[in-house]
């Protein structure tokens, strides 16, 4: 299921103002435009804890500031050969301590992906003078060709 946006606190008072009042949940569902079954919720919350209010979520806090992850995603932009260690250190010279599963998450959250170059085989002494021997020999060449 997609998530939805979560009512305003001023539609979930005007709920339990409404259901005081007397209202049924399907008439204050027509009045606010709302579902019966989200009126419902409100109102059990409501019950339950004497306010409307949005409760704490769980999961654990993040562990890199949004700064920190611009700082981050600048230095990766700016230097795309930059190691997930170097940024770990840089993390830390800054106060936070992460770890470079942490980094990876990161920049992948953010749309950077990690990449290798391609391995090639180094030139022979012998190709680097025939690339000489051919440069030389078209020198004067015309820019069309």
């Amino acid at each position: 299921m997609a998530k939805t946006k979560e009512l305003s606190k001023d539609t979930r008072n005007k709920t339990v103002d409404l259901h005081q009042a007397g209202k049924t949940k399907s008439a204050i569902g027509k009045q606010l435009v709302v579902k019966k079954s989200t009126v419902g919720a409100i109102l059990r919350k409501w019950k339950t804890y004497k306010a409307t209010d949005n409760l704490p979520r769980s999961g654990a806090p993040r562990k890199i500031s949004p700064r920190g992850v611009k700082m981050i995603t600048r230095t990766v932009s700016k230097n795309p050969r930059t190691t997930r260690g170097d940024l770990v250190n840089d993390l830390q010279r800054a106060g936070t301590k992460v770890t470079k599963a942490t980094i990876s998450n990161t920049l992948r959250c953010q749309g950077l992906k990690s990449c290798s170059a391609r391995r090639v085989p180094l030139l022979k002494p012998v190709h680097v003078r025939a690339r000489l021997k051919f440069a030389r020999e078209h020198l004067d060449d015309p820019e069309e060709d």
